[in-house]
């Protein structure tokens, strides 16, 4: 059963809490998809390649430091634009990202920046 109370006091929006935002979201999101998944996985099996199941992480970062420290560090912009804790560069040419993630910077041909 799915409860929409929190009594937590510290809400994100409007008296609604992230831990029930959480619960809502994973059901809509198991009812819309696992449907889906279900079919590409018996037309996978009928054509006899395996399926393979893929995982996603989501980095929620309310609050959180900006994109330009993580993912963005325009370091030719002015000062005050700008990451203060430098660039690194990744193993995708061209792409950069803040020298906070080093070890994250070399997987970046395996990861998605939405």
């Amino acid at each position: 059963m799915l409860t929409i109370q929190d009594r937590m006091l510290n809400h994100t929006c409007a008296g609604f809490g992230r831990r029930e935002f959480l619960k809502a979201g994973a059901l809509g999101m198991a009812g819309f998809s696992l449907q889906d998944l279900l079919k590409v996985k018996a037309a996978s099996l009928a054509q006899g390649k395996p399926f393979k199941n893929k995982s996603v992480v989501l980095l929620f970062l309310q609050g959180g430091p900006p994109h330009i420290e993580f993912f963005d560090p325009k370091m030719t912009a002015p000062a005050e634009y700008r990451s203060i804790t430098g660039e690194i560069p990744t193993n995708i040419p061209g792409v950069t990202f803040g020298s906070t993630f080093p070890k994250l910077a070399k997987m970046t041909d395996k990861l998605a920046v939405v």
